[in-house]
């Protein structure tokens, strides 16, 4: 597990997981505003998941700066963030559903601790 301070009260940990079906290791980041997890991205998976709760201006500010972050999201004139078409998915969930995926650091492969300085 790596934890990232990303800048004031924002912080990424990030869990790698082995997978011993294709033998290659994958990233699960968890992305925090303050110490509230709300952007989940599962490269495995290929799955950005996003809190459908509406939080502070400085928490939305924040999360529009993780979608920048992660790569998958493409901008428009007015700031709005998209997943283009593609082999990526983009999903709204509630808060619980981001606590138990923080909780867990993906269902399929094993997971391997590591804490970088």
């Amino acid at each position: 597990m790596r934890l990232t301070n990303l800048g004031k009260n924002q912080t990424m940990i990030t869990h790698t997981k082995h997978c011993n079906s294709l033998n290659i290791n994958f990233d699960y980041d968890v992305y925090f505003s303050y110490s509230q997890p709300i952007m989940v991205v599962d490269w495995e998976k290929q799955t950005v998941y996003e809190n459908d709760h509406k939080y502070s201006r400085t928490t939305s500010k924040h999360m529009n700066q993780y979608k920048r972050m992660c790569n998958r999201f493409d901008a428009d004139d007015k700031g709005n963030y998209t997943i283009p078409h593609g082999t990526w998915q983009h999903k709204l969930v509630n808060e619980s559903t981001i606590d138990r995926l923080n909780q867990h650091c993906g269902p399929s492969c094993s997971s391997q601790s590591r804490i970088d300085r």
